[in-house]
């Protein structure tokens, strides 16, 4: 064979094998680029859904707080010597239904979670009704005034727990503020 012949064969098998080398990097390099975007893909689907969670939890954990609030407002408003029996009757239906309306709220947090939430929660609520019945029999002269204040101070520190297992569990940190 000619020796122009020989050159030709081999150069075209060093540019075919350098071709076919060249594949399968690019080839190695593309799979390797489409693992990478799968798993950041992953990763950032998982970080949605964390941030979706966060803020459904964060919604019901508001609601419930807030509706607590307004039930204390309505407690609160039945605590005045001056009511006359038919005020204090509307005034105690009122706080009573607004205490009640928590129930529906305590669903929503069993589903949301977590549990340490859902305790405290509806800790707060009976907390709540516990002071409601305190003051009527206050007002009975069934119970001492000092019984009360005692019943207001657990719903308090009833409060002050919900609230801090909330932001427990949606990643605050209870110290700082």
């Amino acid at each position: 064979m000619n020796q122009t012949v020989i050159v030709a064969i081999v150069t075209a098998a060093a540019a075919l094998g350098g071709s076919g080398l060249t594949a399968l990097v690019n080839l190695r390099s593309a799979r390797l680029h489409g693992d990478q975007q799968i798993k950041l893909a992953r990763a950032d689907h998982v970080e949605k859904r964390n941030a979706e969670l966060r803020q459904s939890r964060r919604d019901a954990y508001v609601r419930f707080l807030d509706q607590a609030v307004t039930a204390v407002h309505a407690t609160d408003k039945t605590r005045g010597q001056q009511l006359t029996d038919e005020d204090f009757k509307r005034l105690h239906a009122t706080a009573r239904d607004e205490i009640g309306s928590l129930l529906p709220l305590l669903n929503v947090l069993s589903v949301e979670g977590p549990q340490r939430v859902l305790e405290q929660a509806r800790e707060l609520r009976s907390a709540l009704y516990d002071e409601l019945s305190m003051i009527r029999a206050v007002r009975r002269s069934e119970q001492e005034r000092g019984l009360l204040q005692e019943a207001a101070d657990r719903r308090r520190r009833a409060i002050t727990k919900t609230t801090y297992a909330a932001r427990e569990a949606l990643g605050a940190n209870n110290n700082a503020g």
